[in-house]
């Protein structure tokens, strides 16, 4: 029996890798990819055609390689692009030790090695096959030879790495596979709004697998970004949708794997139209209950702003000392240590600081009233996403206040917030239900405005209900979350 032919990568430069935005592809992961090309009906007469974008050392085309020639294609030529030249010798080293392995084989297998840069110097051949670990960085928009490089393809200019992939979709000819490993990011937010139009009108998201460790994946280029491996077909959108997870590469042969409708993953009923990645089925579950709700949060008529206090601007206007003699010209600033779950805490702290009240500055301040409060950032301590807390008007006797712009303040459209009101919203946002929903679409630690908006949200009526339910009672996690899904559910659902 012939031996497997096995992938030895070398050491790469790492002062180069960060250069080029290398985050080089291990064995594990190249080989589940490769194994997403599967039940595809290419004639196997005629010469494959395969392309590695951002080739690094060649691992995912070589793996396609061996794929395909399992699945009994006997011609295959593969393109590689890779910017760094000092990788070709690697790249066609690779490819001989791969051709002698399947020497006295009945298969043809040729490459052809580009140093040219892909996103500005696009292919003019079709693909059948395209599988990349593409480059992650972003550029100037003013200065950068990358802006507006695929204006013909999609608006905006989010990251080089959706370049990649979008370039690489118009290579593919009818019903060819792309299969990429990038930052989850593209599948949420405003930015890429422009990039998921594109992939929608181009393909079909047959496969998508999820990392739940997320610092787990490239640690060794110290990657801390969220990474999804995503296989798509260039043809009409497909009714059902698989998405598998594992816990990081190590276990990747092993993956959770489930099958849903692609109603639940590509959410369509707004304008942001962002992808719902579940790790398993109690976040299915989550997502099919959010579904049910009867509004989004901007329907609810509830607003989100980011606070307007961006301080490495307003230096001049910011002191971090209360022993000023002046202190009545000032009103607190709120930082996210300030904001807590359910509460906005004002006592006395070490990274409390003050805002000036002046002409040039009032600008920068919001007037005093009742805002839930909501952090834009979580850290790595910090187990929920969605930490809000109320800033009630009258714990301040200043007609102003300043909210940092690491903080999102919510509030009712032309309307005062209530206090009943303002314990609902708290409530439903501090939720474990609420949090667990907004992970299912939201791979960072960052929450934006634009996501609040359109997530799946309780009527005006019901928050209120909530924050009277809440008012009445000594509240505890576990009560607040039974409250909540008692009121939005009518019955008292759990998920395990």
């Amino acid at each position: 029996m012939r031996q497997e032919f096995n992938f030895n990568p070398l050491k790469h430069n790492a002062f180069k890798a960060k250069k080029y935005a290398q985050y080089f592809t291990n064995i594990q992961i190249a080989t589940f990819m490769a194994e997403m090309i599967n039940n595809i009906s290419f004639n196997k007469t005629r010469t494959l055609k395969i392309l590695d974008a951002g080739a690094g050392e060649g691992i995912l085309g070589i793996q396609a390689i061996k794929r395909c020639i399992k699945l009994g294609y006997k011609a295959i030529e593969l393109t590689f692009y890779e910017i760094d030249d000092e990788l070709h010798p690697l790249i066609q080293k690779h490819f001989d030790d791969l051709k002698r392995h399947f020497d006295g084989q009945d298969v043809k297998i040729d490459i052809k090695i580009k140093s040219a840069d892909f996103v500005l110097s696009r292919p003019s051949e079709k693909y059948d096959i395209s599988i990349i670990n593409p480059p992650y960085f972003k550029y100037s928009v003013k200065t950068s030879a990358y802006a507006d490089a695929t204006s013909d393809l999609f608006k905006g200019n989010p990251n080089i790495y959706a370049s990649f992939m979008a370039i690489c979709v118009k290579s593919l000819k009818k019903s060819g596979i792309l299969i990429s490993i990038t930052p989850r990011s593209f599948t949420n937010g405003l930015y890429f709004k422009g990039f998921r139009n594109f992939l929608y009108e181009n393909v079909s998201f047959e496969h998508i697998h999820i990392f739940k460790s997320r610092d787990k994946v490239f640690k060794d280029s110290q990657v801390l970004q969220e990474c999804v491996i995503c296989k798509m077909i260039k043809s009409k959108q497909n009714g059902k949708v698989i998405v598998s997870s594992s816990n990081s590469d190590i276990d990747i042969a092993s993956p959770i794997i489930n099958t849903y409708s692609k109603n639940l993953i590509i959410d369509m009923s707004n304008d942001l139209k962002m992808i719902h990645i579940p790790e398993d089925k109690r976040e299915a579950n989550i997502l099919m209950q959010a579904n049910l709700l009867e509004s989004t949060f901007e329907k609810s008529e509830y607003f989100i702003s980011t606070g307007p206090v961006v301080e490495h601007r307003t230096r001049e206007f910011i002191t971090e000392h209360n022993s000023n003699p002046n202190m009545k010209m000032y009103v607190p600033l709120i930082r996210p240590h300030n904001v807590t779950p359910m509460e906005v805490k004002l006592l006395e702290h070490g990274k409390n600081a003050y805002f000036l009240i002046s002409k040039s500055s009032k600008k920068h301040l919001l007037k005093n009233k009742t805002y839930i409060l909501l952090k834009r950032f979580s850290t790595k301590d910090e187990k929920k996403r969605l930490i809000a807390g109320i800033l009630h008007a009258n714990i301040l006797t200043s007609e102003y206040v300043g909210i940092g712009n690491k903080i999102n303040y919510i509030g009712v459209k032309d309307e005062e917030l209530s206090n009943e009101e303002a314990l609902g919203l708290s409530a439903v946002l501090n939720s474990r239900f609420m949090d667990d929903y907004f992970r299912c679409f939201s791979g960072n630690t960052q929450v934006n405005a634009s996501e609040i908006r359109v997530m799946k949200f309780p009527s005006r009526k019901k928050v209120q209900c909530i924050g009277k339910e809440v008012q009445e009672k000594t509240i505890t996690e576990d009560i607040l979350e039974k409250i909540v899904l008692k009121n939005l559910f009518s019955e008292d659902l759990k998920f395990e």
